[in-house]
């Protein structure tokens, strides 16, 4: 099973479920899908390992104690599970998210767990993107923001070739890490 954690609207039913997965979305705000669950990150309402793969894309930032959250998190993956983790860095702020982390910070919440993979899918143009099109909103030229943030996100895919070791600049960071199994 995988579970979709604080997608709202389930964004990742589809894609989930062709690559074979049995799909659960849990959020305290769910959408109206048939697998919705509404639930709290911090009190997750599920047996220990039933999943195989959680993901928690724009969703930890929304957490208000995410150690505990991971916690949660930890408790209800499978040994030897994945989790696939996207998070803003330099981003604009979003309604009711409380946290930005480094990669400083995802070394002490992934303890326990391989990181696999390590990326900076957002890098210096897409913030720079963010950037003018926020300003093209303001000056009544909101109709480029969309043009602007697609060149943006072109340019970090092809002016950035290396983006495995995201230590100095990111607009977002997408984790793979595998749980690693105590015996």
């Amino acid at each position: 099973m995988a579970l979709d954690l604080g997608r709202g609207q389930g964004g990742l039913r589809m894609l989930l479920e062709r690559k074979g997965w049995r799909y659960v979305n849990a959020d305290l705000r769910p959408g109206r899908n048939g697998s919705a669950v509404c639930a709290d990150a911090h009190r997750l309402p599920f047996r220990d390992g039933v999943f195989g793969l959680i993901v928690a894309k724009d969703a930890l930032e929304h957490f208000e104690n995410p150690w505990q959250a991971m916690e949660e998190i930890r408790r209800v993956l499978t040994d030897g599970g994945t989790l696939v983790i996207w998070v803003p860095f330099m981003y604009p702020f979003h309604g009711d998210d409380f946290y930005r982390y480094t990669p400083l910070a995802f070394e002490r919440f992934l303890k326990g767990f391989a990181i696999v993979r390590f990326d900076t899918p957002l890098w210096v143009f897409s913030v720079l993107g963010l950037v003018f099109g926020e300003m093209m909103k303001r000056i009544g030229l909101g109709f480029l923001e969309r043009f602007i943030r697609e060149m943006a996100w072109w340019l970090d895919r092809t002016l950035q070739p290396k983006r495995q070791k995201p230590h100095s600049f990111a607009g977002a960071y997408l984790i793979v890490a595998r749980k690693e199994a105590f015996g």
